[in-house]
């Protein structure tokens, strides 16, 4: 029997670097592998280093042995994909170069063959059913040559830098209002589909695929994603926004592309925000996750649909449903993908996930009678999942309150589920020793009478009936949600002698569709009163320090936060993170500036909104705020630009009220930065300044 080890120390800022990240993960067609990416932050490189690893089942799809690393040599190497026979892996790297190519590995053995040398790098790939045809998409500009995008002509170096030169020094003629998005910047390059024939078995040729053989199946200034191939592979399955008005709306919709003539051909009909599909085993119809155009109504749940291949006929299932059937909870340590709906193989049954009080489980329907089958229930969070062959099993991953990601098999008898099995233990030899704070759930009435629900994290070493300084963690969105799955920084944060609170305030997910849509037209409203009365109840129930109280959020939570300071001085120290404090000025700044339309109902032209971006917006409270403050924003961010905090900073730093301070971030947008020590340091600017104005007193702790 194994030795039990111990808890005996506190999560550190080390242990943050070493905590790996799960991300794409692929079941093999015959059922007997899974692959994951694993990202891992190497600290001496300051760089993100990605490698997939393989995990062999048995017959009955319990684990063999514990995953092993398939990839080595380069900086990323992710998006594993199966060829139908399960006998070789697809997966993008950039090994030899800044782009990532296209490689293959036989799981017979050998070393990984180059497939590609794409001008622009390879994005996502998707392989037929029939093993014929890999399917791909890379970005182009409409200006590039077909001939250079796919590697038919290679540019000499002198060539490249005069391309590259002309990309950056040109004018732009800006003609649209969706121009730019964060983290790509100009929205020129698009993302576009290709199709090559696909390497047979025992091909074992070195040379990489005759590019002359790669074709280009669309064009035009729109982003093609999620490509799938239909069952007959005869068409690839895609999302896109083709429309007139592409440009001021979210509209997603559902294409198919014949790979023999080009045609593209709608399937919906342009009043759906297309999340994910699958289509069923004979390819007559696909499971669709959407939610409704945000333009007709606002905020909506995802919903599942089913729509025929034929005519778009469309079907909605279990419409009383008001949950998100898909997950819709932030998480930190990666994003375990794709998460798509499953059929089962004869065709009767979908599986799916529902977001529910901050929780994802597994649920399937019968898609005759419409009638709902719970899988899995309890505390955490699923994303990615999969059906075994046969029927007997689900493979998916999951994140615990305290525990990562980790895949794990569901057995199922008759459709039904039986018993669960942990098939990885990646971060067991990692967390042994640390200990951890157990999340508490806590509910409490909203101004308005509903309950409202949060998490309560004690501090490590904490001593019953002893107050403790509370850090309020507030979430983006605002239409996100915290979740039950780890939050490996906010057990830094208790680890590092703090009570944290996080709450899901009206406007957040996974209550339904009336809950979310509290917060259009009310920001800093009805949330800002669920969120401080939240901070009462930690008060109220014995654990927080009324006099030791901060606050912190990022993007939304970045908004929220000034928002608080201009409102209360119950505060002794904030840090708004990446936020907005002009709701006028962020129209005509933010990469999605018209989005604010929707959630303001209106323009800050509009006679009748004029009043609620003026009092809405934390810059008009500045004058209020006694609160010392810390601002944190990444100078690259397109989403919420960096002029919001530089507003916000300058307007406290003229009237010279409070002690304030403004950490700029280069090499960082919103979503992502260039160095994954710029996203770990945010935790010790936050805490520092804490530290600054509240006192950690060792006599509380055991």
């Amino acid at each position: 029997m194994a030795d039990v080890i111990v808890p005996t120390r506190k999560l550190t800022h080390d242990d943050l670097w070493i905590l790996p990240e799960m991300g794409r993960v692929a079941l093999s067609p015959d059922g007997r592998s899974v692959v994951f990416s694993l990202a891992l932050k190497d600290k001496a490189s300051n760089e993100v280093l990605s490698d997939i690893y393989l995990l062999r089942l048995d017959e009955h799809g319990q684990a063999l042995n514990e995953p092993v690393r398939l990839t080595r040599g380069g900086k990323q190497n992710n998006f594993p994909v199966w060829s139908p026979d399960s006998q070789r892996l697809l997966f993008t790297s950039n090994r030899e170069g800044d782009k990532a190519q296209l490689w293959l590995l036989e799981m017979g053995g050998g070393e990984a063959r180059k497939l590609t040398n794409f001008a622009r790098g390879i994005n996502e790939v998707a392989w037929s059913p029939d093993g014929k045809w890999i399917a791909l998409t890379s970005a182009a500009l409409n200006s590039d040559e077909d001939d250079v995008l796919t590697g038919r002509k290679i540019l000499d170096e002198a060539a490249k830098k005069r391309q590259d030169e002309e990309e950056r020094y040109r004018q732009r003629t800006i003609k649209s209002v969706w121009y730019r998005l964060d983290g790509r910047g100009m929205l020129e390059k698009r993302m576009h589909v290709f199709v090559m024939p696909a390497p047979q078995p025992g091909d074992a040729s070195e040379q990489l695929v005759d590019p002359q053989h790669i074709r280009r199946l669309t064009t035009g200034d729109y982003d093609h994603y999620g490509i799938r191939w239909t069952p007959d592979s005869r068409e690839i399955s895609l999302v896109t926004n083709r429309n007139e008005d592409y440009d001021r709306t979210w509209v997603t919709d559902l294409w198919n592309i014949d790979i023999e003539t080009g045609e593209m051909r709608c399937l919906t009909d342009s009043s759906l925000q297309v999340h994910s599909w699958s289509w069923s085993p004979d390819g007559s119809q696909a499971a669709v996750l959407a939610a409704q155009d945000m333009n007709k109504e606002g905020i909506s749940v995802i919903r599942l649909r089913l729509i025929a291949r034929e005519d778009s006929e469309m079907r909605t299932l279990l419409s009383d449903l008001d949950y998100d059937v898909a997950p819709t909870v932030g998480m930190r340590l990666g994003s375990p993908t794709p998460y798509q709906p499953r059929w089962s193989e004869d065709g009767k049954r979908v599986y799916f996930a529902i977001a529910e009080h901050g929780r994802v489980n597994l649920h399937a329907v019968d898609v005759e009678h419409n009638t709902q089958i719970p899988l899995t229930t309890g505390e955490h969070v699923t994303h990615y999942f999969d059906l075994l062959p046969g029927g007997h099993g689900i493979i998916y991953a999951q994140s615990q309150p305290t525990h990562p990601w980790e895949l794990y098999r569901l057995e199922l008898r008759d459709g039904q589920p039986s018993e669960e099995h942990r098939l990885t233990h990646l971060y067991d030899t990692l967390l042994a020793p640390v200990t951890l704070s157990e999340p508490e759930r806590i509910t409490y009435e909203s101004s308005g009478g509903e309950q409202v629900e949060g998490w309560l994290l004690r501090p490590i070493g904490y001593k019953e009936g002893t107050r403790y300084p509370l850090f309020l963690h507030i979430h983006g969105g605002p239409q996100s949600a915290f979740g039950a799955g780890m939050d490996p920084f906010l057990q830094y944060c208790a680890a590092q002698g703090f009570a944290v609170f996080y709450c899901n305030p009206h406007g957040s997910t996974t209550y339904g569709e009336a809950f979310v849509r509290q917060v259009e037209g009310d920001w800093g409203g009805w949330d800002y009163q669920d969120i401080m009365r939240g901070v009462d109840e930690c008060i109220t129930r014995g654990i927080a320090d009324p006099e030791r109280l901060v606050v912190s959020g990022y993007s939304y939570g970045g908004y929220m936060t000034m928002r608080i300071i201009g409102q209360t001085d119950r505060f002794k120290a904030a840090v708004p993170m990446a936020g907005v404090s002009n709701l006028a000025s962020f129209v005509g700044t933010s990469d999605i500036g018209f989005w604010m339309a929707f959630q303001s109902k209106g323009y800050p032209w509009d006679a009748e909104r004029t009043a609620y971006y003026h009092d809405r917006s934390p810059l008009t409270h500045a004058g209020k705020v006694t609160t010392p403050t810390r601002i944190y924003h990444p100078e690259n961010d397109l989403r919420c630009p960096i002029s919001q905090s530089e507003e916000f900073y300058i307007a406290l730093k003229l009237m010279g009220k409070v002690p304030v301070e403004f950490v700029r971030v280069p090499g960082h947008w919103h979503i992502g930065a260039e160095k994954p020590a710029l996203m770990l340091e945010r935790w010790e600017i936050m805490l520092d300044w804490f530290r600054r104005y509240v006192d950690i007193r060792p006599e509380e702790y055991v």
